[in-house]
């Protein structure tokens, strides 16, 4: 009996000293029907790319497609859905290694019980091989049931779905359906694609196999936000995000976990806040402009109020905080930055 097609697509920019090892990793996977999709953002590393596809034994089965120009990860991932034949999608990104039974591992839990997509456990590691802190491992978990499952599991309940678009097996026509897309020009693809995935997703799997090792790369976008603070580009993009996210849950206010959701808005707006005016490499009127975008109230009240909610008890001093005048909050904000309040909270835990 033929196998179903899965697509598995990768978005390639840069990473010529990774990118072998990710490419061979993807096409010796186990699982044998499946289609490559290389998406070539104009980078530095097609030439060896052009190489280890011509040797390779599937090389029919793989597919470069030209972007023309650099567009960024969200356009290259936008791309891979539009020209995905496979019933099923599965994305990595150009410096991270998949285990060789990665597709058929995902696939088979997908068949064993069919859901919407399948998240799997991933390890980091940095460019040497060692492990390094800030993994993901699952708990084998089938969410299903009710009206907006997934949703709340992870906001109603606070459990988590790794952010990444990569390493989930998805049902291509779920995405299609449902419009899912990254926002074209943005770098910082992951959070609004796998929010619109939460918020539409009626079934998912989360399971304990570890499936994909990311690698700690110090030149990657989000290594370079780490260690050198935001940027005017990457505030902007976390600002966009955010108001996007507002502006989505304001058709669930009756949904039983709109305060959890309400509760990750405020929490993600007010550390995106604090990152973008502490950078040293944005000037001080850029910074306003920052305060009054994720200090100002976008989102709506709940319809009804549970006082049962846990939920409801951790948002209240950020509701309280949202509901003072601009002035009151931005001076607030200020002050926080000031006493390095993040440094101060990193004595306990991770800001």
């Amino acid at each position: 009996m033929k196998t179903p097609l899965i697509t598995l697509g990768i978005p390639i920019y840069n990473a010529a000293d990774l990118i072998e090892r990710t490419l061979l990793s993807a096409f010796n996977q186990t699982y044998p029907n499946i289609e490559y999709l290389l998406i070539d953002d104009k980078g530095n590393s097609m030439d060896i790319v052009r190489r280890v596809v011509a040797e390779h034994p599937r090389n029919k089965d793989i597919h470069i497609i030209d972007q023309k120009y650099n567009q960024g990860t969200g356009a290259a991932r936008n791309a891979i859905v539009s020209h995905a034949n496979g019933e099923y999608l599965f994305t990595m990104d150009c410096d991270d290694v998949i285990v060789p039974n990665c597709i058929e591992v995902l696939y088979k839990k997908m068949v064993e019980h069919p859901v919407d997509f399948v998240a799997s456990s991933f390890v980091r590691r940095d460019l040497q091989g060692n492990i390094y802190p800030g993994g993901c491992q699952y708990v084998d978990t089938l969410i299903e049931g009710e009206d907006l499952a997934v949703a709340q599991y992870r906001y109603g309940k606070g459990k988590n779905i790794f952010v990444a678009t990569w390493n989930k097996l998805y049902r291509t026509t779920f995405l299609r359906d449902n419009n899912i897309r990254c926002v074209p020009q943005y770098l910082i693809d992951d959070p609004w694609f796998t929010y619109q995935v939460i918020m539409c997703a009626q079934s998912c799997r989360l399971i304990s196999d570890c499936t994909l090792f990311f690698t700690y790369n110090p030149s990657s976008v989000t290594s370079i936000k780490e260690q050198e603070g935001y940027t005017d580009f990457l505030a902007e993009q976390y600002l966009g995000t955010q108001r996007l996210k507002a502006e989505y849950i304001r058709s669930l206010t009756s949904k039983q976990f709109y305060m959890g959701a309400l509760l990750d808005l405020m929490k993600m707006s007010l550390y995106h806040l604090y990152r973008t005016c502490a950078s040293s490499k944005i000037t001080k009127e850029k910074k306003d402009f920052f305060l009054q975008g994720f200090l100002m109230r976008r989102f709506l009240y709940p319809q009804r109020w549970v006082f049962k909610d846990k939920n409801l008890y951790k948002a209240l001093p950020l509701l309280a905080f949202y509901a003072l005048p601009m002035r009151a909050k931005k001076s607030i904000m200020i002050f926080l930055i000031s006493i390095d309040l993040r440094k101060i909270l990193n004595r306990w835990f991770h800001f």
